[in-house]
């Protein structure tokens, strides 16, 4: 299992838009919205790299509004 945050970007006045979007997509587990450089953070948990991958450029990246993303790979849980 693979889990990670997502910082996402979001264009002007389309938070809530993206937000209920991302909320459908499986392996999202989290949404939130934040305030600072990024608009979202996003908890994703994936059954591997590959998957995880595969959310991001495929799933959240198509979302009308989004801008860019940054992802953080969680590598230990305390």
């Amino acid at each position: 299992m693979v889990e990670a945050f997502v910082f996402v970007v979001v264009e002007p006045n389309k938070i809530d838009k993206v937000g209920s979007e991302v909320k459908k997509i499986e392996n999202i587990k989290e949404t939130y919205a934040v305030t600072g450089e990024f608009d979202l953070i996003l908890r994703i948990e994936a059954k591997d790299f590959s998957e995880l991958s595969k959310t991001i450029k495929e799933k959240i990246l198509s979302i009308s509004g989004v801008v860019k993303t940054t992802t953080s790979v969680v590598i230990e849980k305390y």
